[in-house]
Parts: structure tokens; sequence; C-alpha cells
């Protein structure tokens, strides 16, 4: 594949120590060209043939791409094209049962999406682009298109907006992600980055036939290694290899010292430990130093960050995990016995950024969760023996993270960053209902310059945006020119389109914009061809002392692989619910940001920033709730277990269904920081369709956070199939087992004459011979499942709760849907939990969020030790609760648990005690489909015991426990399975 908007020359082949001799090594990039993306059929209500052609009165068009193509669109010649608008979602009416909408990526109405192209132009200013179309042509001054603000044309059904010229970088067999890019002096750049060979298969299709054996779902080989390749006179040069293959590496970073040499950083997990190393490479001489380890002590050490001083000193910052508390370091790479840390305080810390400012002063910016949510801070070393002086940028209530730092030749420091809703993380049902907010609501850049210790407020970056780019802003980044331009990049979602979806889609798709201050105001942002992808994607931008700055970006093509949804292709999807949707690719780009006008250079701030809004806290009393549920300690058998709170179904962008969940990492910090949880485990479909690579960013983050005791993260993946086979999240305790496509023939999921699940049944092999754990989830729904299936090893507990939807427990139970218009993802009543009780199936209780809900779903281990073995074993045993906020659960039978399935000599005791957040209304026991007892304390804590004197004849009995809460949340204890023996005198 070669893709490129402003392609005039191939480059030849410079191979090095590592290349890769066959690999193309993209185009030239046209520094001059100006690109210009112009998009056809915006409003359409059908699908429409956009045939057409673009020429210039004067000037020359140097090349057309496509934009947004599928089969059978295509670039005729170097000037025109075949293409039509694109149905995108189909107008359907909600399904049967479903009168309550679910808030989210979803919706009804058809959806039509514009095609387009992108053109490379050379030509002067007062030129005049036309587009020509069989609907009439459009003409656009390119004055008018350099100001970069969308020009519309035949009566808005065609737009032309200001884009940047660009070339590919690297597009091999594998993955290429993680670019890092630093200036190589001459107008180039070097650029490191990870390619990814897969770990078995790329992507996972349906079986057709159960397999022998599940070993090969444990596969060998492949893995990362770190490249860097010199991009020179706009061509890339062949990659080298940093490191040889089948490494486990995160997110590398490049400097150059003062000898010229380039320095290349990098994570990289050997012997459970994440530590950092470094090579560095001599262009005159092509030669490569020893690899050498950075790092030492315990603890995983990551997100490196390099900038070198005037002196040519490399300076590095990094996020270290030390007694399960994160915190940023600052050392130079020549002295790193003499670390520093920079945030040493209560609180996790994230996201390093560094700049060293023209006097030597290094400046790293990063977030803390010191105050319950995230501020960003900017730390100040100004050299040996004086203190780091540390400026709040932005402290308020709201979420403000992930910074990024540039100094300005003039000594300013700029901080961008992002902004979030006040309750980041807290009690949320969905993007509309909950005290709290969502993980992805809201997004927003904000910058601040701080000079000479005062931190000033500068311009909404989005307020010259198109009204739909002003909102879900993330991830920025920040680079100021020699000339003191200041530039900054940000990804926004374009859309997130799922549910009655017309097309084949990866999922959410994020786009990265570019734009400057002129002044005091940012400029309209411009779009970056090919950068389509995950939310998380961090664009490398490299500033040159002459021209203007490269940035380099990774893709996944997930924009330019659709596939549209025939009839086939609908019924293998829904009937599989699980075939993979879409395909995509990681690949590298290189763009360059011109031009850009005739503006100031001279970005300004708009005066001291005001102070946030401080929102006063959605629980008061959590962090005791927390350390009081740590704490506890359960003696019973002469074990001794402890509650670790977690769960094991939260989506993220890696989720075709994911475009409102925010991003992987997004739900680490929810997890460690908002939550305050004890472990999570991703709950991503297939962890992303079914592909490899986005398995193995999970499986890799999986660990890159297994910080224990304190945080013991689990290996999990969501497996659908609809009702009635139900869909089921999947657990492992260790690393390595792809997830299991469906087991499916013309008609769907596999079934027997005797309509038994053969897929469920297959699940079950597979988890019994690799050593995991399924729970069904939403049960009652249409994801759900009439309880046809069961095996007690391998699906040991239900999903009783889930913070997106409902409660699954019975009918008329508390949190529950009463009738069909009150269920959210349809209406099964047989999938209710109660009913998979009467089939005498043992099943343990937990809550999961799902997608979007945050903080009131709860999965409580019981577990002897914090370990992923033991929470595994916890589960499988079923010892383990679910609760909707952080209540306290402890019911024993003697030295029996909830959970457990035992005889009892003589009447049965339970012993309960709970500690509520709020005072409890209720408590409940529940034995065999009947309300034993009930008690409404109205005290936050309840210790009592209880023995059940019905007289019913003896044999096996379930009991569990609820707890009630006047503000609403609940805890489920799990049942114990009783079994009473008939008195001696009756035997005789």
């Amino acid at each position: 594949m070669r893709f490129a908007i402003a392609a005039l020359v191939v480059s030849p082949m410079l191979l090095g120590p590592g290349a890769d001799p066959g690999r193309a090594q993209g185009d030239r990039l046209a520094e001059d060209a100006m690109a210009v993306r112009i998009r056809l059929g915006i409003g359409d209500q059908e699908a429409t043939p956009w045939d057409g052609r673009v020429r210039l009165d004067r000037g020359q068009v140097l090349k057309v791409d496509p934009w947004r193509f599928r089969a059978g669109m295509r670039v005729v010649d170097g000037s025109s094209w075949n293409a039509s608008s694109l149905r995108i979602r189909e107008g359907q009416p909600p399904p049967a049962g479903q009168a309550r909408p679910q808030t989210g990526p979803g919706g009804a109405g058809a959806s039509i999406a514009p095609t387009g192209v992108v053109v490379a132009i050379d030509a002067p200013d007062d030129a005049t682009l036309t587009v020509q179309t069989p609907l009439g042509d459009a003409s656009f001054p390119l004055a008018d298109l350099k100001t970069g603000r969308p020009l519309l044309g035949l009566g808005g059904k065609v737009e032309a907006r200001l884009a940047a010229p660009h070339t590919t970088v690297a597009d091999g067999a594998f993955e290429e992600d993680f670019p890092a890019a630093v200036s190589d002096g001459q107008g180039g750049a070097w650029v490191a980055f990870v390619e990814h060979e897969p770990v078995g298969w790329p992507i996972s299709e349906a079986l057709t036939e159960r397999p022998r054996t599940f070993s090969r779902f444990e596969p060998d080989g492949g893995g990362d290694r770190v490249r860097l390749l010199h991009l020179s006179q706009g061509a890339a040069g062949a990659p080298m290899d940093v490191t040889d293959g089948g490494r486990d590496v995160w997110r590398p970073s490049v400097a150059r010292d003062g000898d010229g040499l380039v320095v290349v950083v990098w994570s990289e997990q050997r012997e459970g430990n994440w530590d950092l190393f470094e090579r560095r490479y001599d262009p005159s001489s092509g030669s490569w130093t020893a690899e050498r380890r950075l790092t030492r002590r315990p603890g995983n050490h990551a997100d490196a960050v390099l900038a070198s001083g005037p002196d040519g000193t490399v300076w590095m910052a990094w996020q270290t995990w030390v007694a399960g508390q994160s915190e940023i370091l600052l050392a130079r790479l020549d002295a790193l016995g003499e670390e520093i840390n920079i945030s040493e305080h209560a609180g996790n810390d994230w996201s390093p950024s560094i700049a060293v400012g023209p006097d030597g002063t290094v400046f790293v910016a990063y977030d803390t969760y010191r105050s319950g949510n995230y501020d960003v801070m900017l730390g100040s070393y100004l050299g040996p023996g004086r203190p780091i002086e540390t400026i709040p940028v932005a402290s308020s209530s709201r979420f403000e993270a992930r910074p990024s730092v540039a100094v300005d030749p003039r000594g300013r420091v700029w901080v961008a960053f992002e902004e979030r809703d006040d309750h980041w993380g807290k009690d949320a049902e969905n993007l509309i209902e909950g005290e709290g907010a969502t993980l992805y609501r809201n997004s927003a850049i904000r910058v601040r310059c701080v000079e000479g210790g005062t931190v000033q407020e500068v311009a909404d970056p989005a307020a010259a945006a198109p009204d739909d780019e002003r909102r879900l802003n993330s991830y920025a980044r920040l680079a100021v020119e020699p000339s003191g331009r200041l530039w900054l990049l940000y990804r926004h979602r374009q859309e997130a389109v799922w549910g009655r979806n017309a097309a084949m889609v990866v999922g959410g798709v994020w786009i990265s914009l570019a734009t400057f201050l002129e002044g005091d105001s940012w400029a309209p942002p411009r779009f970056l061809p090919r950068s389509d992808g995950l939310l998380d994607n961090r664009p490398a931008i490299v500033t040159r002392s002459e021209g203007p700055p490269l940035v380099v970006y990774n893709t996944d093509n997930r924009m330019h692989r659709e596939v549209e949804f025939t009839p086939d292709l609908r019924r293998r999807f829904y009937s599989h619910s699980g075939t993979p949707p879409g395909a995509y690719g990681n690949d590298l780009f290189a763009a360059v940001l011109g031009p850009v006008g005739d503006g100031p250079v001279n970005p300004r701030p708009r005066g001291v920033a005001p102070p946030g809004p401080t929102a006063p806290p959605v629980h008061p009393n959590e962090i005791e709730a927390i350390a009081r549920m740590r704490s506890y300690r359960i003696a019973a058998g002469g074990k001794t277990y402890r509650l670790l709170r977690g769960e094991f179904h939260r989506h993220t962008e890696l989720s075709q269904d994911g475009g409102s969940d925010g991003s992987l990492e997004d739900m680490w910090r929810y997890a460690i920081d908002a939550g305050g949880l004890d472990w999570i485990g991703n709950g991503d479909h297939d962890n992303g369709g079914g592909k490899e690579y986005t398995w193995w960013l999970v499986q890799k983050t999986t660990d890159l956070y297994h910080n224990p005791p304190t945080f013991v993260p689990m290996f999990t993946y969501e497996r659908s199939v609809s009702y009635p086979g139900g869909h089921r999240n999947v657990m492992f305790d260790r690393r390595g087992v792809r997830t299991l496509p469906r087991l499916v023939d013309d008609r769907g999921v596999r079934t027997d004459v005797n309509g038994r699940d053969l897929d469920a049944a297959m699940l079950y092999d597979y988890l019994n011979e690799l050593g995991g754990i399924c729970a069904v989830h939403t049960s009652a729904t249409g994801m759900g499942t009439d309880w046809r299936q069961n095996d007690p090893k391998a699906e040991p507990f239900v999903e009783i709760f889930q913070g997106h939807r409902q409660s699954y427990e019975h009918l008329g139970a508390p949190k529950s849907a009463r009738r069909p218009a009150e269920a959210i993802g349809g209406w099964r009543p047989l999938g209710m939990v109660w009913n998979a009780l009467a089939m005498q199936y043992r099943l343990g209780f937990q809550a999961s969020s799902d997608h979007i809900s945050t903080h009131i779903s709860y999965a409580v281990a019981l577990a002897e030790q914090p370990t992923r073995s033991s929470i595994l074993d916890a589960f499988r045993r079923r010892h383990c609760y679910g609760a909707t906020d952080n209540i306290l659960l402890d019911v024993r039978c003697g030295d029996h648990l909830m959970g457990d399935e035992f005889d009892a000599d003589g009447p049965v005791t339970l012993d309960v005690f709970a500690k509520g957040t709020a005072p409890i209304a209720r408590v409940d026991i529940i034995k065999d489909f009947v309300y034993a007892y009930s008690s409404e304390p109205g005290t936050d804590e309840v210790r009592f015991s209880w023995t059940d004197e019905e007289d019913r004849p003896a044999g096996t009995s379930w009991y569990y426990v609820r707890i009630l809460q006047e503000d609403g949340e609940i805890a489920w204890g799990s049942p114990m399975w009783i079994t009473t023996q008939p008195p001696r005198d009756a035997e005789r």
C-alpha cells in the first residue's frame, strides 16, 4: 500500500542495519505544496454519485487521494475520481421491547456520510480551485482556503478545507505505532517507533469446527521491536533495528545529544518488571552503542520523555511506581543515580512532558490525583542544590490532565492539557444520569502560559473550529517554532457510529487537527490526512530552524477500510456476534504544517487565569470507606481472606461500540484513581473485535499497570453471543491467551438437534483447558440467555447488576425492569438470575459497569492474597459479592463463606456483618425464592445471627443476603448451598 497526498518523486531506498530491503519507503513529501480536503455529499439523504474532477485556473494539481472511499470507488487519474456518498447508519425502529432509549453511540435515523478527496496543489495564492461534479461546479479561491476556514459550495453540498500535505513513513507488513521524533538539525527528523509482529493470527475469524485442543489459543512468537528511521528531504529512509524482535516494549522517546548522537529510550518488560533502556546511534559512522539499562529499582518504569538542553545535555522524565504509588522522576541521562522526584507527595502522578528553556531550566509538566481529581502541575529544575519549584497550572475540581509543555524563545512556558467534567469517574449510569461524570462525556483542550511564576489564560483553541468540532477534543501536543509560533495538535472524535449501522466499522473515528496561535487567537484548525484511528494517538511534532514543523503520526486506516454491510455480511455478523467488524493496519505518516498566512507570529495570553470551579465531592467519605474495605479481614476455616474490589466489564475506545467510553488509559486511570479499585479487567469485545494488535495492547497494559499488592489487574474480555446464547465476560489470571471466536454454521451460532448451545459448550472446554472462567452479563436482555447451558467450573458466577443498565436478580427486585418498556437492551425475563437458581445452577454474584457507567458497580472478591491467581480462585469458588457502592458485606455459616456448598448438621445459622456507606434501610435473607428474613435497621452497620427455623424436609437449600441502603445502593451476597441431614431418629 502507498498513500500520499503531496507526493512527487519516489525516494530511493536507503538501506541500513536492520532494514527491510523489500519495503516501500513512501513518496517524497512536497513541503511547499498546499493540500485541500474536499468533502462531497454533505447532507445527502441517500447515497448519491459524486464523480468529479478538480482543476486550477493557474498552477498544477499534483495528486488526488481518496478520503473516504469504499469498494468500487477509485481515483481515475491525477485529477479525477469515481465515488459516491456513503450509507453509514440505517433508519430502523428500536428493537421490540426497548422503548426506553439507551444513551451512547447508537441512535435511530438514516445517516449518510460524505465521500471526498484530498488534493495536493502547487499554485499561487490568487489562483482558484474548481471542483466539477455531475451536480454542478464549486469554485474556491486559494487565498480564502489559506485562512483555514472551511468553504462551502453547491448549496452546502461541497466543502473545501485546508489540510496538511503528507506522505507515508512506514507501512510494512506489521503494525507500526508509537512514533517519537526529533530534529536532525538539517531540516529532517529522526523517528523512533514500535513495530509489532502478531502473536499468532492477526485477526480471528468464526470457527466452523470445534478445535480438538485449545493449545493454539496460547500462541508463541511475535512481539515488538523498537526501530529508528531518518526522514530527510521529505523521504523516509529504511528503518533500522534498535532492538531485535520478540520484545514487550512501551512508547519510545528520542533526542539528540551534544555530540550529535541520536538517543533512543524505551520501556521494556523483563522478568516481570518494566524498566527503561537506552541505545545511541551515530549518524556519521552508522554505528550503535550497546544497550544500557537505565533503571533497576523494583517497580514499573514507563512513559519516558526526553529533551536536550542548550549545552547538549539530555534530560529524561518518566513515571515510576513505588510501593503502589506513581511518581514522576527527572534525571540527566549521564547521571542516572541522581534522580529527582518532581512530584513527591501523596497521590498518583501521570503523563510527564518535558522541555528545556533557553537558559537551561528544565520544565516538567504532569498531572496528579493528589486532591481527589486530576490537576496539572509544572515543576521547574534550575540546577544542582536548588529545590524544585512547582506551580499548579490547572487545579480546579474538573479533570485536568495529560499536559504537553513547550518553551518559547523568550523563556515563557506554555502548557496545553485536557479538561473534562467535574466528578470524573464518579457515580454515573450513562451520559446523562448520575451525580458524577462518565469518562468521556465532554472533553476540551485548554492552554496556559506561565511567565514569571504567573499562570495566564490562553484563548480557547477550538473557538474558530466548526461547531461540530468544538467538543470531544483530547490528547494535546504543543510545539514552538524558533520564530516563536506556537502550534497545537489534538485528537477530535469525528463520529461514533454503532447500532443499526450500515458499515462494518472498527469503532469510533478520531482524527488529528492542528492549529497555531495568531496573536491572542487560534487559527481555524486544519485536518491531518490519514490520521484516523484511536482516541489515544500522540503525534510527534518536530520544529526546524528553517521551514514549517513536521508531524509524524500513526493511523490504523479505519476510515479507509470500511466495508458496506451487505445482507450476507449482516447475517453473518449478527448471527455470529463476533465476526470482526471492519479491518485495519497501523502505519506511520508524516505531514508538514504549512502554509500559515500573514498573521502575527508572537503568541499572547489573555491575562491571569481565573480560579477554576470547586465542586463538592460526590462521596466525601470515600477514602475512609475504601480504607475500611481494604483493611477488613475474614478469618474462617484456618484461612484469612481480604476484600478486593474491581470489575471486568469496562469498555474503551477498542470496542466497535466504544466511541463514548474513553481511551484504554482512561480505564486504567479510572480503576486506579477515581474508582480506587484493587483490580480491574478490560471488557472490550474480544479485546477489540478479535484483532491481535488490540489484544496485545490490552495484555501489555494489564502488565504495565500491575503493581501488587496495591493494584492487581486481570486478563479479561467480553465474548458476545445474542440471546439465547448470552454475552459473557471471560477471565484469566495469566497473559497470553487469545480470545475465542464463535462456533457457527450457516444458521448462526451452532446448536445441536436438541437445542444445546455447542458454542457455549466449546467456550467451557476452552476455559477448562486453559484455566479461565466466565460470567454471563445482562442475562435478561437481548444479550442474555435462557440458561440452557452452564458448566459450574467454567462459569461459576454471574453479573447480577450492571451499572449501564439494570439488575437481573428477579422480576420485581430493586433496580430491575418490571415491564418491557423499562428494559434497557431488550426484555428476556427467562434470563433472570432466579431462573438459573431454579435450574440448580451454582452461581456467585458480581456487578460490573459495561459501557459508559462508572463508580456504581463492584465485583468484590474474597481472596486469600492480592494476586491474580487468588482473585481468579475466589471467583471460581464463588467467594464474591456484587455491590453498587463500597458496602462491606461478610456472610458466614460457621467456617463457610458466601458461595460455598456444604452439608450442615442441625439448623442453619448465618452470621451477617455489613457496613454501609449510608444508613441501611433493609436487610433481606432469601432462601429458595422466599424472603425468609427481613429487617429495617436504619443504621449504617448491622451485625446479627439468624437461624433458619423453617419446618421443612431435609435437603439442599440456597441462601443469600441482600443489603439495601436508604440511598438506594445495594450489595448482593453470593448464595450458599447448604444440605441439611434428616434427624437421626427419622433415619431409624
